[in-house]
């Protein structure tokens, strides 16, 4: 509040913990924040955003771009899915088929979600940056008629490429220092990399997808975004890019995050209209 006093609290939506159980008996907890209004007679739509990193986590708190969706009518789930800061991280990278099992731990909390009867089934979309791009990525390709669409700002697509580029000055970050280990450790084959990568399934999507590199250009992470878009392109997957904006260098200035949150709220206002009703 005290460095952002134009921010009005009573505009805001409060944020709620959320256990559940994964298919594989782990116990799983996450945030969800419901939007005005959302009742069992007028369930919300659903926009899931996980976290950027695979050793990260969510944390109650005030967080923009879940507000942001909230004003705008949508509920917002953060799933702190297994790996996630606090949650036993040592124990889960032994597990080659780690980055398959957090994709199910986020379907599995959707699908929890929805038995409360506040959520519409029939709108959801996935979101996320990073790490959360892939797994929005990985929602569309693997999870065929529980999205309407997804928003992937700037993701790791295809972990085999990700692990033959040359190492830059990005690559020094803890998110890809840890990510190498991991995959290193377990002999990333070409079997295993089919399944822990979506660009492998892009022919499999059916539904639109939003694309930006975000604040990643000349980096590897703008190139994944390239090799997806001409994977679209190449199976007629209807999707979107960023907007022009996106080519001032300066993409963190407000001016260029207004641009890029202007164009998602209008692309998830398409694609997650509610379905007319059909005609007897």
């Amino acid at each position: 509040g005290s460095s952002c006093p134009w921010i009005q609290p009573s505009r805001m939506q409060p944020m709620s913990r959320v256990s559940y159980t994964s298919r594989d008996g782990l116990p799983i907890e996450g945030y969800l924040t419901l939007p005005a209004g959302t009742s069992a007679a007028q369930p919300a739509p659903l926009v899931v955003l996980p976290h950027d990193s695979p050793w990260n986590r969510d944390a109650w708190g005030w967080n923009p771009v879940v507000q942001f969706l909230a004003s705008r009518g949508y509920a917002v789930f953060q799933p702190n899915f297994r790996g996630s800061y606090g949650y036993n991280w040592g124990a889960m990278i032994e597990d080659p088929q780690l980055f398959r099992r957090i994709h199910e731990d986020v379907t599995d909390g959707v699908r929890h979600l929805l038995q409360g009867g506040l959520i519409d089934a029939s709108r959801i979309a996935i979101m996320g940056e990073t790490f959360g791009a892939y797994l929005a990525l990985c929602g569309v390709v693997q999870e065929p008629g529980l999205y309407r669409c997804a928003v992937s700002l700037g993701g790791i697509y295809d972990w085999e490429q990700f692990m033959k580029r040359q190492r830059s000055e990005d690559d020094t970050a803890e998110f890809y220092q840890k990510t190498r280990r991991l995959l290193t450790a377990h002999k990333l084959r070409k079997d295993l990399n089919e399944q822990i990568s979506p660009f492998h399934g892009v022919a499999r999507i059916g539904v639109p997808v939003f694309v930006s590199r975000q604040a990643l250009r000349q980096t590897p992470l703008s190139q994944e975004t390239e090799r997806l878009v001409a994977e679209m392109k190449r199976h007629k997957v209807s999707f979107e890019r960023e907007p022009e904006a996106d080519d001032d260098p300066n993409f963190g200035e407000i001016n260029a995050q207004i641009s890029l949150y202007t164009a998602i709220e209008a692309f998830l206002a398409r694609n997650m209209a509610p379905a007319k009703p059909k005609m007897p």
